[in-house]
């Protein structure tokens, strides 16, 4: 199960068989049932997730309760609250799980040390921030400037392998829309 792990790295970094054991120490196999929630505010994050299969979600609960979709988390992702994980403070976000997953997990301490004992991940880690940064932007100005069909559209883009595995409002969640909004867009896509 650690594998998955070591090749993700290896997309990106050169690893020593020391720096290889030494992660796999210090990341914890977790595996999880659908719908399980894994951070939960006011709580502190206290694990970085890696998903070695099965899907994750972020979200925020407005003060009426509505339900708003950040992102997913599918196999070979990371997702955690990622300023209560790094700063140590209380989470805003929910992270739960989808599906039934199997997960590896990193404290905060074992996370720091990873990164002092082996430089290099910092490049990887720089390297996934960056992206994710990117990617919010994107999406960001996604919700602010296009309609809903080219959100689906870019969407099934980012993640092709999620469409018929999500419940549809999850999806329309992501998208800023009704279920029943989302039903009729994807309808017309469909045609």
């Amino acid at each position: 199960m650690h594998a998955t792990i070591i090749q993700e790295f290896k997309k990106h970094i050169q690893l020593t068989v020391e720096e290889e054991a030494l992660i796999t120490a210090s990341f914890r196999y977790k595996k999880v049932r659908r719908n399980q929630v894994l951070v939960q505010p006011p709580d502190i994050a206290l694990y970085e997730h890696f998903v070695i299969s099965g899907c994750l979600v972020e979200y925020y609960l407005d003060d009426n309760g509505t339900q708003h979709t950040l992102s997913f988390a599918p196999q070979g992702w990371w997702m955690t609250d990622l300023r209560s994980f790094l700063m140590k403070q209380e989470s805003r976000y929910f992270v739960e799980t989808v599906e039934d997953s199997e997960l590896l997990i990193v404290t905060r301490e074992q996370y720091d040390e990873l990164l002092r004992k082996i430089p290099l991940l910092n490049n990887y880690f720089r390297i996934l921030y960056q992206n994710a940064i990117i990617g919010q932007e994107e999406r960001l100005l996604n919700v602010l400037s296009t309609k809903v069909d080219e959100r689906y559209l870019r969407f099934l883009k980012k993640y092709p392998q999620l469409e018929n595995r999500l419940p549809q409002y999850l999806i329309a969640s992501y998208l800023g829309v009704t279920p029943e909004f989302f039903s009729r867009v994807k309808s017309k896509i469909s045609r």
